[in-house]
């Protein structure tokens, strides 16, 4: 089943395709701190710091590709979102929504 959302044209996808996807969602989340215990954790910045490590690690290239996109792909919407974030074009809300939405870019 094949529907259209704004431009963008969304295929159903596979359960493994799926669980690649909150991995990979998951990653971007740690990255970000935006998980509740890493706020109260006195090691929330390690924790990023792995978070923004697994993007370039072989583990991110693995997923992606169970995902059906590439690692290069992902690690460039990891940079924008980054670049956009720290000089202050986007907002955190604006990170959490792009995350919900990352399938829609793969």
């Amino acid at each position: 089943m094949e529907w259209i959302k704004g431009n963008l044209n969304v295929k159903d996808k596979t359960p493994e395709q799926k669980l690649a996807l909150a991995v990979i969602q998951t990653n971007f989340e740690d990255a970000f701190g935006l998980h509740d215990s890493f706020l109260a954790s006195s090691n929330k910045e390690i924790n990023m710091r792995g978070a923004r490590d697994w993007f370039n690690s072989y583990q991110c290239d693995f997923w992606c590709d169970c995902a059906g996109t590439t690692g290069d792909h992902i690690r460039k919407l990891f940079n924008t979102l980054t670049e956009r974030y720290n000089s202050g074009i986007i907002t955190i809300k604006e990170i959490k929504w792009a995350i919900l939405k990352l399938e829609l870019k793969l």
